[in-house]
């Protein structure tokens, strides 16, 4: 659930140390509840936030929690966005470990407030994901994708969505509906 599970379980709501609660959500992490993508460090500058990310990896643990009992409350909830972005991370993880792909997965975000959702690195060089819960994504949404794409010399970067096909926004940049990862995961 990103960032914000860190910011509301701070040291004053556990009445314990900054180490130990790192501590804690090492230990979920290691029990498969909590998944931390450390921050890109090869490729770091002084912009370059290098703290990392996690979420629950189990969207309807986290639903339950945060009392979301509806797909209409869900809609509404503000920390949709956030629940999208765990469940789509998850999803391609789970398909590149179950295909058996080397890979390094990393955060990526700047002091200036430019993210990209996920950065996965193999033998197939650098990958960035960008994750949007909308069908339609807006050109000014896909600055931080497109920036990092050249600064890096990726390939290629995806915009996972809910598109209903699939779209090229430009030479580097494709667009690609959650429903198509999830329908070519199943398939292998």
């Amino acid at each position: 659930m990103n960032d914000h599970w860190k910011r509301h379980w701070s040291s004053n709501t556990f009445s314990a140390s900054q180490p130990t609660i790192k501590d804690y959500f090492r230990i979920a992490h290691g029990t498969f509840l909590w998944r931390t993508i450390q921050a890109d460090s090869k490729n770091v500058s002084k912009r370059v936030t290098k703290h990392p990310r996690g979420y629950l990896r189990d969207t309807g643990l986290l639903h339950h929690i945060l009392q979301i009992a509806s797909h209409k409350r869900l809609f509404s909830h503000p920390q949709m966005g956030a629940s999208w972005e765990g469940l789509v991370i998850e999803e391609i993880l789970r398909s590149l470990n179950a295909a058996a792909v080397q890979h390094t997965p990393y955060s990526y975000r700047t002091s200036g407030g430019a993210e990209v959702g996920l950065i996965v690195e193999g033998k197939f060089g650098l990958i960035p994901f960008e994750i949007k819960h909308t069908q339609t994504v807006n050109s000014r949404h896909l600055r931080p994708l497109r920036d990092f794409v050249n600064k890096f010399d990726c390939p290629f970067g995806i915009v996972v969505n809910n598109d209903e096909k699939i779209r090229r926004y430009d030479e580097k940049l494709l667009g690609v509906p959650l429903s198509v990862l999830v329908t070519a995961s199943s398939s292998q």
